[in-house]
């Protein structure tokens, strides 16, 4: 089940499919009838009359699947972070809303990960943005490769990602993000803009698990990011769960 966000392409491609239907249907009409001998005879529509109209069909058939396509990639962009790929904050939110309430109806765990880069700023002041944004996208990239295909990625700020994790337990979870920290910690992130081409640095994690109450996205993620508070709190690079 998909989050209940409007997209102003769902009114588009639903005209743009009932356009390619009624063409599709005039094609087959066509075909038909050059398989029934006399039939545009009877009829009265001649073989010229005819070609105009195919090609006129087909030509809005094909802008009509271009503009399909283009819809889709819309779409994408709605839903999508430029940089690294991953969902953007609307959008993973809404999935971690859903994920939620179905934990919470059928039952069975969920934890979730807030991820931030110790000092990132001073990557920043160090190297510029550029060179900030080319290590988020390696980092996203590295992340990508860790996480299970059924994990849920999104980017949550300038330098923030959230991971959802549905049917983990905490425990489980914690194991991932301490994962992700050492691989972080290990991995030579190149700078091909500048003349320090290899920056290592290390990120703070923060995990929250199995919500076993109604609870809003804002209020999980307020208690993933109180973990996280507390790593940084504690010295940066680490793991640290949320205990009540």
């Amino acid at each position: 089940m998909r989050p209940k966000i409007t997209l102003y392409t769902t009114g588009l491609k639903k005209r743009l499919w009932a356009v390619i239907i009624l063409v599709g249907a005039y094609l087959v009409f066509i075909a038909l009838g050059d398989l029934i001998p006399q039939y545009w005879n009877w009829i009265g529509f001649r073989a010229f009359e005819r070609s105009i109209l195919t090609l006129g069909f087909v030509v809005i058939l094909v802008i009509c699947l271009s503009g399909l396509a283009l819809s889709d990639k819309l779409s994408t962009l709605a839903i999508r972070d430029g940089l690294t790929g991953f969902y953007n904050a609307v959008y993973v939110k809404a999935r971690l809303q859903e994920e939620i309430d179905r934990s919470v109806r059928y039952r069975y765990p969920l934890s979730l990960l807030v991820i931030d880069p110790d000092d990132f700023k001073t990557l920043n002041d160090k190297f510029g943005q550029v060179a900030g944004d080319q290590l988020l996208k390696s980092f996203a990239t590295m992340l990508g490769e860790i996480v299970r295909a059924s994990d849920i990625v999104g980017r949550i700020g300038g330098d923030n990602f959230l991971v959802i994790l549905p049917q983990t337990a905490v425990l489980d979870a914690a194991a991932v993000a301490e994962r992700i920290r050492k691989e972080t910690a290990l991995s030579d992130f190149q700078l091909l803009t500048h003349r320090e081409k290899v920056y290592h640095f290390t990120i703070s994690i923060g995990v929250y698990g199995s919500p076993l109450q109604k609870q809003t996205a804002d209020e999980v993620m307020g208690l993933a990011d109180a973990a996280l508070y507390r790593a940084k709190k504690e010295g940066k690079n680490r793991v640290v769960v949320f205990i009540k």
